[in-house]
């Protein structure tokens, strides 16, 4: 293999795992947020859905989707606030599901996980 095939391969390898450790590290942030909403905000169910669920559709500038049950109307910006306070690298896309689109309801009840 030449010394620029070799390059590109581990230029490409590298960056895999720098996506791959960003997705674990959206995980776990999910998972803080899920449990913020509830404990903060009284949602009573929290689910993360779009790119985060497909780890082939996961890339450097995903976001973490979070649909969201429970949580007054009069405190949603400040709730994603909090969200995005979390860390500065990843942002976060909250969607309360009442004021969804039918169509994004079924997206999130089709694909999204409850945590």
């Amino acid at each position: 293999m030449d010394m620029y095939q070799l390059t590109a391969q581990k230029r490409a390898e590298k960056q895999q795992q720098a996506i791959t450790e960003r997705r674990e590290k959206a995980w776990r942030l999910a998972r803080t947020a899920a449990s913020l909403l509830k404990e903060e905000f009284g949602a009573t169910q929290v689910m993360v859905f779009g790119s985060l669920v497909h780890p082939q559709l996961f890339h450097r500038r995903s976001d973490i989707d979070l649909a969201v049950w429970g949580i007054d109307e009069s405190e949603y910006y400040r709730a994603v606030s909090r969200l995005l306070s979390l860390d500065p690298d990843i942002p976060f896309d909250l969607v309360e599901v009442v004021h969804a689109s039918p169509r994004l309801r079924e997206k999130i009840e089709r694909e999204g996980h409850l945590l």
